[in-house]
């Protein structure tokens, strides 16, 4: 009798807020390079990630302050949308050669130094061309850097042909912003907190709003009381 009393007292403090066996959460903030990092970001945990814009402003600078907050770092590298939209200044498309492309990348990723991954701003039509993808994976492979499938449209092959090629690849599952309200923000991140719960983990991808750091900073101290564990991206790569 005294060792199931010690299974059940193990199997209890497993589940514990905080222990191994909390889902995870992940939440990256994208957009980030034309201004210098957000004070209001700063002073979130260092879980909460960042994915920084190439050839902006202060993508280099905002690359260095989230490694001394030692908050991981991706690469938001802009590609090809399906609806007309004003393109970054330096963005992935479907009419460039394999060597373009793959140049244009490598540029961008000297530009985030030391990211853990790479995950597509925009994309809905370039993420649907196995061609080109299959093309950035290699680059992603050389360079030793994961992937994250934004999700911009359902019809991504991405995530499928990043597997293809052996590259460790997710993706996102809500985003938390596109109604910039704290009601909206805490909805969206009630969503995300239920499917970790469902699922093991969930990703949620916000931007630099005001109010959608402001909604974090209230939030993300009540996870732990839902036996939700805020993760770096990272964490949940194999």
């Amino acid at each position: 009798m005294r060792w199931i009393a010690l299974w059940f007292s193990l199997l209890f403090s497993l589940a514990l807020p905080g222990h191994s066996l909390a889902a995870k959460l992940a939440i990256v903030i994208d957009d980030l390079g034309y201004r210098a990092m957000p004070a209001a970001l700063s002073t979130l945990p260092p879980e909460v990630s960042i994915s920084i814009l190439p050839d902006t402003p202060y993508d280099l600078a905002t690359a260095k302050q989230a490694g001394l907050e030692q908050r991981d770092t991706l690469l938001h590298m802009p590609m090809e949308p399906q609806r007309t939209a004003p393109l970054e200044l330096t963005t992935l498309t479907g009419k460039m050669s394999q060597a373009e492309l793959q140049q244009t990348l490598r540029h961008a990723l000297s530009r985030v130094p030391n990211a853990v991954a790479m995950n597509n701003h925009m994309g809905s039509a370039l993420t649907q061309n196995t061609e080109a993808m299959g093309w950035v994976m290699d680059v992603l492979g050389e360079q030793g850097v994961n992937f994250l499938d934004s999700r911009t449209t359902a019809k991504s092959v991405a995530l499928k042909q990043a597997r293809a090629q052996g590259i460790p690849a997710l993706r996102r599952h809500i985003f938390l912003d596109h109604f910039r309200t704290p009601q909206f923000v805490r909805q969206q991140l009630a969503q995300a907190v239920r499917r970790a719960k469902r699922n093991g983990y969930a990703i949620a991808i916000g931007h630099p709003y005001p109010v959608t750091l402001a909604t974090l900073e209230e939030q993300l101290p009540e996870l732990a009381e839902q036996d939700v564990q805020l993760v770096r991206i990272s964490a949940l790569y194999p």
